[in-house]
């Protein structure tokens, strides 16, 4: 039966396999239109140096009380998955008339160049979840960039860098462009922090007038006050 399938839910990896040369970036939940059926859609990055060319996962589809409703191993074959570029959003490793409420991935092997690679004893390095900008902060940060999906703030961390889109670039990726927003590492954080130091002389230029009012000067003339003294401190320091 042919059927459409809308997004219902997706979540970002909370954590990051470290040395492996294949990432776990999200998860995706669609629903059929015409079934009900719920789909669940796996999303990886190739953050290695060779073409990725195969991959095997263990994963574990659980319901809202734990309770397992499918464990298996699933493959994705004939890939040709660059350096940086991601792949298996495509491909529904299960199909589920009952609703899916987590899922469990276990790397098992990667195929690179057909050079079959043991993932097995990668370790999983739990990561904390970006800090979510201000709504006007990102809003602002959105038109400058031209880029609306920056909603967090930009982190470094020992293991990597999180961009304001919210993706994780584990140290083992070493870019500076985001392969999900196409953002730029350090244009992002410098125009971040021109507006975060805006809106503090702007803070702090209403903090003035307020005094101003509550000392009873007139905001104006304490302002153009300010505008000289500054002026005056520019001159002696050029003098």
């Amino acid at each position: 039966m042919d059927q459409n399938f809308s997004l219902m839910a997706q979540s970002r990896a909370n954590y990051y396999t470290a040395g492996s040369p294949v990432q776990f970036v999200r998860v995706e939940l669609l629903k059929g239109d015409v079934t009900g059926e719920v789909a669940v859609c796996l999303t990886f990055k190739n953050v290695g140096t060779e073409p990725l060319t195969g991959f095997i996962i263990h994963f574990k589809c659980k319901d809202a009380s734990g309770q397992i409703l499918c464990e298996d191993d699933f493959y994705y074959e004939q890939l040709n998955v660059q350096p940086g570029e991601l792949f298996g959003a495509d491909d529904a490793v299960f199909v589920s008339d009952t609703p899916v409420s987590s899922v469990e991935i276990e790397q098992d092997r990667a195929f690179l160049n057909g050079r079959g690679v043991d993932l097995r004893n990668y370790k999983r390095v739990r990561l904390q979840a970006p800090r979510v900008l201000p709504g006007s902060i990102a809003r602002t940060l959105q038109t400058r960039t031209n880029n609306k999906m920056l909603t967090c703030v930009p982190q470094d961390t020992e293991n990597g860098w999180f961009c304001a889109c919210g993706a994780f670039h584990p140290n083992e990726e070493a870019v500076s462009v985001c392969s999900e927003c196409g953002g730029d590492r350090a244009y992002i954080k410098a125009t971040l922090t021109r507006i975060l130091e805006e809106a503090r002389q702007t803070a702090e230029q209403q903090q003035r007038e307020i005094n101003a009012v509550a000392n009873g000067v007139d905001p104006a003339a304490a302002q153009a006050a300010q505008a000289a003294a500054t002026a005056a401190a520019a001159q002696a320091a050029i003098s």
